[in-house]
This record gives C-alpha cells, structure tokens and sequence, in this order.
C-alpha cells in the first residue's frame, strides 16, 4: 500500500514493534534523532487519543492518507476522535491489532471482548476483521478505496490458517463487498455457518467434518455487506435457509441479524482470563471442536 500510495503515512501509539504497521524504508517524522519532515513514520507515544486527533487532522488537510495504529483495546481511548471522523467522512485508517481473547496473558483487561461490536455502531466506520493473510490484503485495499469516512482494520496477535478452500482473487473481491462464500455446499443446503477474523478457520474445519450441506460465509466487514444490493446479500445468504450459526470471539448481539431469532450464536458474552491465548480460546469455546458440538445439538 506505501508504495503505491505514496502520501499514505503511518505511525503507532508507541507499539510499532507490536502492530507491525511500520513502512521499511520510510524514515520518521520530526526532528532529532535522525527523523525529518518528510519521514512516512510518526511516533505518537502513549497517547491514543492524540493520535486520533492528529490522524484527523491530516485528513482535513487533504493531501495525505493517515493511518494509525495500537492494540484494539485502547480504541476506546479513541472513540470520539474516530467519532468526528465518521461524522464528517474523513477516509482515515485505524490499525488496531490484539483484537480478542486470544490475546492471553496480559488478561481480561487487554482483551477486546465488546470492543468490535461498540465500533460497529458508529454509522459510517467500516469494521474489517480479516480471516487470513489474503483478507488482510483485500482490507488494506477497501480501507484506501473508501474515501467518504474511516476504516477499522481488526487484526489478531495470534497465527491463523491460510485459508485454502477460496482462491486469492475470491478471499480479496469477497472483502471489498463485506462477505463471500468460502466453502460451498455440495448437496442441498442445510446451515449456514457465518464466521469472521480468526473464527473462520475453525468453521471451516468444523463444516468438513459435519457434512456436504454446510455452508462457510467469512464476513469480515458487516458494514460492507449491508451496503450490497439484495441480490448478492440472497446469493451469500439464501432466504430459504433458516438454519444459520456465528462463530466470533466477542459478543453474540450483532449477529442475530444475519442468523435470526432462531438462529444460534457462539461467542463470547462475558471478560476474559489471565492465561496463554490458546488456553483462553479453548476454555471459552473458540475451537472447531466444540462449534461442532453446538451445531450438532442445534440441528437434531
């Protein structure tokens, strides 16, 4: 993206080493200690807020596309900055990583759990949590197509499948219109499993096991989604299916509306836990193997 987009500048909450969003070869802006104005780099320090003020400020200049990054949980440091953002469609980019309970040790007070549904509901803040590395791609791409307001791009610390079953073109398109159809039924549809971020790969491993009928919908940004016409919302999510599952780690709320009444939701409505990512994950149900014991009991 830097290098395509040459006036597209970046810069951390003093986490570079952690959100990974540094431009190589960029240089820093600032003075001293070998930084000048020209740099793409800005170190904001400990100051989210700041760093979302200033990321507006750019954008009402005009000239540049701003990006910023910290840990997901310190959005909330940021909330009316990305506020103004929104209202008054400025295309910023906010990169926020450590976006769940997979965050581990650091504890409940580190881990995102309402954090991405409280961003969706700012009107015009595109949410983005890319299942795989290729989503990620396509979502840095939407986060620069969408220039009458802000992206949030939601990335996890811990390592994710490659997902194989879609190719590069479908995962990359499938992001800039919010959902896609990443395994498809081989006989007559029987459920729909709708899953985002690093959940996807345990839908896909749970919708092999459970049979030809099932359905995997990666919805990385359900704002995108919405703004499809009826067609392609029927294609990914035929009306004639009612059996629907989520899968996200985070509150269940937002996806009763793509699942239904009668749908069934697995996430996670409450804090998280002081232990390593994987065990958290296990201990709140954010695994293939018990998706699959909850789908199988919603089916029967």
């Amino acid at each position: 993206i830097a290098d395509s987009v040459r006036l597209y500048i970046s810069g951390s909450a003093d986490l570079h080493g952690s959100t990974k969003n540094y431009i190589k070869g960029g240089g820093d802006f600032g003075v001293d200690f070998g930084k000048s104005y020209t740099g793409r780099n800005v170190y904001y320090g400990i100051r989210e807020h700041a760093m979302g003020c200033i990321l507006n400020g750019f954008s009402y200049y005009g000239l540049f596309r701003p990006s910023g990054a910290t840990f997901l949980v310190f959005a909330d440091y940021m909330r009316a900055a990305v506020r103004v953002a929104a209202l008054a469609e400025l295309p910023v980019q906010y990169i926020w990583t450590h976006d769940s309970i997979g965050v581990g040790e650091d504890g409940p007070t580190h881990q995102p759990v309402e954090t991405v549904s409280g961003l969706r509901a700012f009107p015009n803040l595109d949410v983005i949590r890319p299942a795989d590395p290729e989503e990620t791609a396509g979502a840095y791409v939407a986060s620069i197509d969408k220039k009458t307001g802000p992206t949030a791009l939601i990335l996890t610390r811990q390592n994710v499948d490659i997902l194989t079953d879609a190719p590069v073109d479908t995962k990359r398109q499938g992001v800039l219109k919010g959902a896609y159809i990443v395994i498809k039924e081989e006989t007559d549809l029987e459920c729909i499993i709708i899953a985002t971020g690093s959940e996807v790969q345990h839908a896909v491993k749970a919708a092999k096991e459970l049979g030809k009928g099932y359905r995997v919908v990666s919805m990385p940004c359900m704002e995108r989604f919405d703004r499809q016409d009826a067609a392609y919302k029927e294609e990914i999510l035929p009306s004639s299916c009612s059996k629907r599952v989520s899968m996200e780690a985070g509150i269940t709320a937002p996806w009763y509306k793509y699942v239904g009444l009668e749908g069934l939701t697995v996430g996670v409505d409450k804090f998280g836990m002081s232990a390593p990512g994987d065990i958290v994950m296990t201990e709140y149900g954010m695994t293939p193997e018990n998706l699959i014991e909850k789908v199988k009991a919603y089916m029967a």
